[in-house]
C-alpha cells in the first residue's frame, strides 16, 4: 500500500535524467491500460442519468456485501440493496461524515482487499484535523481521465507546456529562480511562495520566454502574479489559452480581472481528494455541470433533507463510483452550494462551510467577511490582504502593499475595520512580502492559529 504524497515524494528527490527518460515515452502508453479505459469510455455516447442509476445499485451492492458499515446499516434499516430502485431511494440510507471513518475506518474498508491494489490519500482542509481515505488505485486514472478529457475542450494536448502556480516544493533553488522544470508531466512549476515585488521581473521573463499555452493556478496566486505585473508595468507578451484555477474559492471581481489581464478563457472544476463528484465550470465561471458517469450528486438542508428547488442552499453530499477499497455512500463534503437547474444538474459556484468565512469576536461574536466589506478607495495601495487571527478577539490585518503605501492608507483601513467591528475586534495591520500560506502554498482568507487552520494536508 502507497499514498500519492510517497509518490510525490519519489518524484521529487527522482534526477532530472531519470524524468526526462520517463517523460520521453508517449503520455497515453505512460498512464496505463486503466487511463486508456476511461479516456475511451468518456468517447461513448451514454444516457448520463441511466448510467448514474446503474453505479448507484453497482456501488451499493458491493458495498453490503464487503463492508461492515454498510452490512450493519441495511440490516438495522430492514433493507437490502435492492430496495435502491431510483436515485431517490438513496435518501433511505444515513449521511456520512469524516468523523465517523476517523473513529473507525475499519468499519468502512472493504473487507479482505488486497493491500498492493489500494493506496491512501490525506485531507485536512482548513479545519487543521487530518483524515485518511483509502481508494483502489483504478479510481486514480480514472480522475486523471476525467480531467484531461476536460482539458481536451480547450484544445489541450499534453505536449503544450503548461504553467502552474500550486503547491510544491520549492527548495535548494538556485538564485533568482522561482521555478521547477517538470518534464514527466511537460509543465514548468513557479513557485506561489515567492512572488514579490523584488522577483516579479524573473517570472515575467520565464513566462515570455517559455510562454506556456496554458497556466494552472491557485486563484491567490494569480491574482497576486497579476497585480505584481501591473504594479510594476510589465507585460506578457502573449496570450495563453486558457487558465486553470484550482482548490480555492476566488470571487467574481477575480475572475474578471485575470481574464482581461490574461486575454484568455478563465475555467475551473470542482472536486475533492475524496473523488466522489467531478463538476467543470463554464467559461463564465458562474455555473458548474454535475458529470453523473463520475459519482452521484445531492444537496441536503440544515435538518439533512434532500434539496431540489433552485436557487436554495445547501451541503454537498457524494457518493462515488469505482472505489473497490472503501466506497463512500452520502458522504457529506462540508462544501455549500445551490441549483441553478436541478433537471440539468447545474450548481451555483461552491463556497466552504460558514465557519470558513467569519472572524471569531469577543463574547462569542461572529463577524461575516460579507459584513466587512468596504465600497471606498482605502485599498487602492493594497496589493493583497488577508485575516489572520491569533486568538478569539484580535485579527491582524497582513497586509501586501504597494510601493505607494503609507502610514495615512494604514490608519484609513484600521479606522474603517474598527468602525464596523472594533466593538467585537481588536485589529492590528502587518505589512508583509506575501501573504501567510499554507504548507502547500495556498492562500486563506482567514486563518485562525487557535484552530490549527493553516495546516492543510490536501
Amino acid at each position: 500500500m502507497f499514498s500519492l504524497n510517497f509518490l510525490k515524494e519519489v518524484y521529487y528527490r527522482s534526477p532530472l535524467w531519470i524524468k526526462k527518460i520517463y517523460s520521453s515515452i508517449p503520455f497515453e502508453i505512460r498512464s496505463g491500460k486503466e487511463y486508456r479505459k476511461w479516456i475511451e469510455f468518456l468517447k461513448l455516447n451514454l444516457d448520463h442519468e441511466e448510467y448514474e442509476l446503474f453505479k448507484i445499485k453497482e456501488t451499493v451492492t458491493y458495498s453490503y456485501l464487503n463492508v461492515n458499515y454498510y452490512k450493519r446499516i441495511f440490516t438495522e434499516l430492514g433493507m437490502v440493496p435492492e430496495d435502491i430502485k431510483d436515485k431517490k431511494d438513496l435518501s433511505s440510507l444515513p449521511l456520512l461524515d469524516k468523523q465517523m471513518i476517523r473513529e473507525n475506518p475499519e468499519d468502512f474498508m472493504v473487507r479482505n482487499y488486497p493491500a498492493f491494489r489500494r493506496f491512501y490519500v490525506t485531507t485536512g482542509g482548513t479545519s487543521g484535523i487530518q483524515h485518511t481515505f483509502f481508494q483502489s488505485k483504478n479510481v486514480w486514472k480514472k480522475e486523471q481521465a476525467f480531467i484531461i478529457n476536460y482539458y481536451m475542450g480547450f484544445d489541450y494536448n499534453y505536449r503544450d507546456l503548461r504553467a502552474t502556480l500550486r503547491g510544491g516544493e520549492f527548495s535548494n533553488l538556485p538564485e533568482n529562480v522561482f521555478w521547477k522544470i517538470n518534464p514527466i508531466n511537460n509543465e514548468i512549476n513557479f513557485s506561489p511562495f515567492h512572488i514579490n515585488s523584488k522577483t516579479i521581473t524573473y517570472y515575467v521573463d520565464k513566462l515570455n520566454e517559455l510562454k506556456p499555452m496554458y497556466i494552472h493556478g491557485y486563484p491567490s496566486a494569480l491574482t497576486l502574479l497579476m497585480k505584481n505585473i501591473q504594479e510594476h508595468n510589465l507585460k506578457l507578451h502573449y496570450s495563453p489559452k486558457a487558465v486553470f484555477l484550482a482548490s480555492e474559492n476566488y470571487t467574481h471581481e477575480q475572475t474578471e480581472g485575470l481574464k482581461s489581464f490574461f486575454n484568455g478563457k478563465i475555467t475551473t472544476y470542482y472536486g475533492h481528494s475524496e473523488r466522489l463528484i467531478f463538476a467543470p465550470s463554464d467559461c463564465e465561471l458562474m455555473t458548474f455541470s454535475v458529470d453523473r458517469r463520475y459519482g452521484a450528486f445531492e444537496l441536503v438542508g440544515d435538518n439533512n433533507e434532500v434539496l431540489t428547488e433552485e436557487g436554495k442552499v445547501g451541503e454537498i453530499v457524494g457518493t462515488g463510483f469505482d472505489n473497490y477499497a472503501m466506497p463512500l455512500i452520502r458522504y457529506r463534503t462540508n462544501d455549500l452550494t445551490s441549483y441553478s437547474s436541478f433537471k440539468e444538474l447545474k450548481i451555483n459556484p461552491i463556497k466552504g462551510r460558514w465557519n470558513q468565512e467569519f472572524l471569531d469576536g469577543s463574547n462569542m461574536m461572529r463577524v461575516s467577511l460579507t459584513g466587512l466589506n468596504m465600497h471606498s478607495d482605502i485599498f487602492k495601495n493594497v496589493l493583497a490582504m488577508q485575516f489572520y487571527q491569533p486568538r478569539i478577539g484580535e485579527a491582524v490585518l497582513v497586509v501586501v502593499a504597494k510601493k505607494s503605501f503609507t502610514d495615512l492608507d494604514a490608519r484609513k483601513i484600521l479606522q474603517a475595520f474598527n468602525k464596523k467591528a472594533g466593538h467585537a475586534i481588536k485589529f492590528s495591520l502587518e505589512l508583509r512580502d506575501s501573504l501567510i500560506q499554507t504548507e502547500r502554498g495556498k492562500t486563506r482568507r482567514i486563518i485562525k492559529d487557535y484552530q490549527k487552520t493553516i495546516v492543510d494536508p490536501n
